[in-house]
């Protein structure tokens, strides 16, 4: 059985794994309607937004490196700004500008310049990613980002930025 899907709009998923820049200042936006005086706060959203690092790019929509979005509510007005989460996997692929650590669609490729021995040993020894692109939690009153994975970061939701990293130990 061959099931044909009818998009309208998007043709396909290319425009959505294309890496994006940071915001790192808040940026009015343009409201339509009205928002409530009373709606005060922060609307915090997590995702993929960077697909690419030199001449390597992830292949699957999951895989992208987190960007944190805040979108800041006060009386009636919205200001935007995001970060890239500053895991493990962004840092080792930004320092390399390659990409160093698998995720869930991409198999990170071993350095060229390694001989045959680390590169048998690396396929063997693959740490899981610490790319936490799938949700923000709020937790006792901190705020974390988490994925699939045993790890997740704690943030502040603020600034964005990232503030500790945490193992699960079950």
């Amino acid at each position: 059985i061959q099931l044909i899907f009818l998009l309208t709009g998007l043709e396909n998923i290319s425009p959505l794994v294309k890496s994006v820049e940071e915001t790192l200042e808040p940026i009015s936006t343009e409201v339509q309607g009205t928002i409530p005086t009373w709606i005060n706060g922060n609307l915090l959203r997590n995702g993929p937004g960077k697909f690419e690092f030199g001449n390597t790019h992830y292949n699957h929509w999951f895989d992208g490196m987190a960007m944190l979005h805040q979108f800041k509510i006060e009386e009636g007005r919205v200001t935007y700004k995001s970060r890239f989460l500053q895991s493990d996997a962004f840092k080792k692929n930004s320092e390399r500008d390659r990409i160093m650590v698998s995720e869930f669609g991409t198999l990170a490729m071993p350095d060229p310049c390694k001989n045959f021995f680390h590169e048998a040993i690396y396929f063997l020894i693959t740490d899981s990613t610490d790319n936490a692109s799938v949700s923000f939690v709020k937790y006792k009153g901190d705020y974390y980002v988490s994925t699939e994975t045993n790890f997740m970061h704690k943030v502040d939701p603020e600034s964005l930025e990232s503030v500790e990293k945490r193992a699960s130990t079950h």
